[in-house]
């Protein structure tokens, strides 16, 4: 008589089925320490890389911080000034122009500088510079002479609205940097200026 067959144990099935955990990590065989380091190591040109990638073309630009406030910069714009880098410019041809050869200011011109002085200090502009220009007519080195001449004047003027005369510094540059040609009498004039530039240092 034929035995009927014999089914192997449930249990039996199950232990022969393999239970697989996770695969263990190559640095296992490290100690803590040395496996965090060398996680760390290799992990790193990843994350720049993906970094990278992300966004492709693009540049990181730091651009450093105005040394001018909010308020500064549009009073300056207010009063005529030209931004050029972290310095203003003013070119004071329209309203204060010399006559030849000379360095002197006429009564209105010096109350026009006076008042812009103490408009300048209202907003806390720490600096001036004052370069005075000739026109071409005339020694080159005289002309750099009348040139300072003319910055000192205008210095002066500042001075009577409270500037210190340690925060104005005066240069000459005589007819090294003219504005218009010297062919006539009026693009003369118009070299023979003074410059005003606000330094934030």
């Amino acid at each position: 008589m034929k035995q009927p067959p014999r089914h192997a144990p449930r249990h039996a099935l199950c232990s022969r089925t393999e239970i697989r955990g996770p695969a263990p990590s190559p640095f296992s065989r490290f100690s803590t320490p040395r496996r965090q380091l060398l996680q760390a190591c290799l992990g790193a040109p990843a994350l720049l890389l993906q970094a990278c990638q992300s966004s492709p073309g693009t540049a990181i630009a730091l651009t450093p911080p105005s040394p001018w406030t909010e308020q500064q910069k549009r009073r300056l714009q207010e009063l005529g000034f030209v931004q050029t880098g972290d310095e203003w410019e003013l070119n004071l041809a329209t309203s204060l122009l010399f006559g030849f050869d000379s360095d002197r200011l006429q009564l209105e011109q010096r109350q026009r500088l006076i008042e812009l002085g103490r408009q300048l200090r209202e907003v806390e502009v720490p600096r001036l510079r004052i370069e005075g220009h000739s026109d071409a007519v005339g020694d080159a080195s005289y002309n750099k002479q009348l040139s300072l001449r003319r910055a000192g004047a205008v210095s002066q003027a500042l001075q009577g609205a409270g500037w210190p005369s340690g925060a104005l510094k005066t240069q000459g540059f005589g007819h090294e940097k003219p504005i218009t040609d010297n062919n006539s009498e009026a693009s003369r004039a118009r070299n023979r200026r003074v410059v005003l530039i606000a330094m934030a240092s």
